[in-house]
């Protein structure tokens, strides 16, 4: 029911709108090549987050944050070889605060990944 209301609200606004079981924005990337992914600022946080990424045989703890660093961009590289953009609104957080890229943004692109995530300025729809 959730999926269905935030779905539709979606589609009233004449968007297309694709929903898959695919868990990871990598295997999402290859369903939906050049494809844009409009995602809110609480997965964003989640895209840029190293603990999603650690190799086989290596432990986040410990790891230096010029390692961490390279997982999350190696990562992201998978999404632009597949032609993804990320879109990020603004989200609402549990204490009331709204936060987007242009106010918080978590992790720094090197200049060959500038077009890879993008925030959606003045945009705001909390569902």
């Amino acid at each position: 029911a959730e999926l269905e209301r935030r779905a539709g609200a979606v589609v009233r606004r004449g968007h297309r709108l694709l929903i898959t079981r695919a868990s990871l924005f990598k295997e999402k990337a290859a369903l939906c090549r050049g494809c844009d992914f409009v995602v809110g600022y609480d997965t964003y946080r989640r895209i840029v987050n190293p603990k999603y990424y650690v190799p086989e045989g290596k432990a986040l703890e410990g790891a230096s944050e010029e390692e961490q660093r390279a997982w999350v961009l190696s990562a992201l590289s998978e999404l632009q070889e597949q032609g993804i953009r990320l879109l990020v609104a603004g989200r609402v957080e549990d204490d009331g605060t709204f936060l987007d890229l242009e106010q918080a943004s978590l992790f720094e692109l090197p200049s060959e990944m500038s077009g890879l995530i993008l925030p959606i300025q003045g945009f705001r729809m909390d569902v």
